[in-house]
């Protein structure tokens, strides 16, 4: 099978598992608004000391990617008028329920040129991988992805939902990580070189003291459209359509 083949079918495959997913997203929004409602909870509640907790950490460079992205420290992905930012972190088990829930929609409304959707991939959970800072090299990896382009950000955002740590492990090994860029995903030697460097630890972390702080994020995930947080998950897809409207 050639090169082109390869990527078709897991393109093909990518696309399967979100139409799967849609299809459980009803079953599954019930779950998933108790528990986004415990996570913000609890990390609303350890907010203050996660946030102490990764300024303790390595003092990373700071590189910007060469990727699409905001001031505000997320990565761009489409070019509609409505702006969706997404904050979000690869431990959080409400982040990959929001993720279920809405990816085939935000894709659709990609699609269609109707938002910019601007994924901002924090850390705050670092604090529950047993040190090893899963949540930084995850997020960290996943900006490597961007650098290769929006779908290859997207299926790799994807696949770390797929193979999601449990809290308070020690979360996936950098080899692990760049076995599902690789393989899942179809990422070059070129990403790789960008993991094991930890090129993008440093923008992360700073990504997660702007959310926290200017940003006002105390937990994940949260949304805001054209800047205003929504306060009820719920009503997402509701909120984004009703922006798109009057767009």
């Amino acid at each position: 099978m050639g090169s082109s083949e390869r990527k078709t079918e897991r393109r093909k495959a990518a696309e399967a598992l979100r139409k799967q997913q849609a299809a459980e997203a009803r079953r599954r929004k019930t779950l998933l608004w108790v528990s986004v409602g415990a996570a913000v909870v609890l990390i609303g509640g350890l907010l203050g000391w996660g946030i102490w907790y990764n300024s303790q950490g390595d003092d990373y460079e700071v590189n910007e990617p060469t990727a699409a992205v905001t001031d505000s420290f997320g990565v761009q992905v489409g070019d509609g008028p409505v702006q969706v930012d997404l904050f979000i972190d690869y431990m959080c088990p409400a982040c990959n329920q929001f993720e279920s829930a809405y990816a085939a929609q935000l894709q659709s409304w990609i699609d269609d040129g109707s938002v910019t959707v601007n994924y901002h991939p924090i850390t705050i959970l670092d604090r529950l991988s047993s040190g090893t800072q899963y949540s930084t090299r995850a997020a960290a990896a996943a900006v490597c992805a961007a650098d290769a382009g929006e779908q290859q950000f997207l299926d790799y955002t994807l696949a770390l939902y797929e193979n999601q740590p449990a809290e308070n492990s020690t979360g996936l090994t950098d080899q692990e990580l760049i076995a599902i860029g690789t393989d899942d995903v179809g990422l070059d030697a070129a990403w790789q070189s960008c993991v094991e460097d930890g090129t993008y630890k440093g923008w992360v972390q700073d990504g997660t003291a702007w959310a926290t702080g200017d940003g006002g994020v105390s937990g994940t995930p949260t949304a805001k459209i054209d800047g205003t947080t929504v306060e009820d998950n719920s009503q997402f897809a509701d909120l984004v359509q009703a922006a798109i409207d009057a767009a």
